[in-house]
């Protein structure tokens, strides 16, 4: 029976032990995930706001570009109106997309005059070849280049539909993965004009 109650006592002793570490451990996991939590919480709220200040900047700057886009009148000391004012926007790269995908803008010069017409700024993009032709002939390469407000400066090439990168000293059709030209295309000269 001395035996029976040594063992009860013993039981009850690590039972009591096993109860003590639950409850501590059990209070430690409640802390850590009140903790984690709270950061969690904290984090996101950063990101959600930082996410939705980007957001809502290049929102605001389209909706405020286009609306300055529109007519205003100038109007003098004599109450006469002078003029009439235009602004232009930077676009976004969804709409750049949209003029390079529209069938009907096939040379640099109709998407300039289109860009224009709708209040987009862009630029006329000329690259020049290196010099090497036996005959002393220049290549020149034209594009039409626009400033995102979400992807920065984007270059297109109206004739293939297609947006393109170049890099002084660098082959345009070896950077752009297209057919090798009869002659090298190395660009040696860049001109962006506003």
């Amino acid at each position: 029976m001395k035996g029976l109650l040594i063992s009860l006592l013993v039981l009850i002793v690590i039972a009591s032990a096993a109860v003590g570490a639950s409850a501590i451990v059990h209070i430690n996991l409640a802390e850590d995930l009140e903790m984690a939590n709270a950061k969690g919480l904290e984090e996101g709220y950063d990101d959600g706001y930082e996410n939705g200040l980007i957001e809502g900047s290049i929102a605001g700057y389209q909706e405020g570009s286009k609306l300055g886009y529109q007519t205003s009148s100038i109007e003098t000391e004599d109450a006469e109106k002078m003029q009439n004012i235009f602004f232009i926007y930077n676009p976004t790269y969804e709409e750049v997309q949209n003029i390079l995908n529209n069938n009907e803008l096939n040379t640099v010069q109709e998407v300039i005059d289109y860009s224009v017409i709708n209040g987009i700024r862009s630029a006329y993009v000329r690259c020049q070849s290196v010099p090497n032709d036996p005959n002393g002939k220049i290549y020149l390469y034209e594009f039409v280049g626009f400033e995102t407000v979400d992807r920065g400066f984007v270059i297109i090439e109206p004739e293939i539909h297609r947006e393109v990168i170049i890099k002084l000293g660098v082959s345009y059709s070896g950077l752009n993965n297209l057919e090798p030209f009869s002659h090298d295309d190395t660009i040696s000269k860049i001109t962006i004009v506003w």
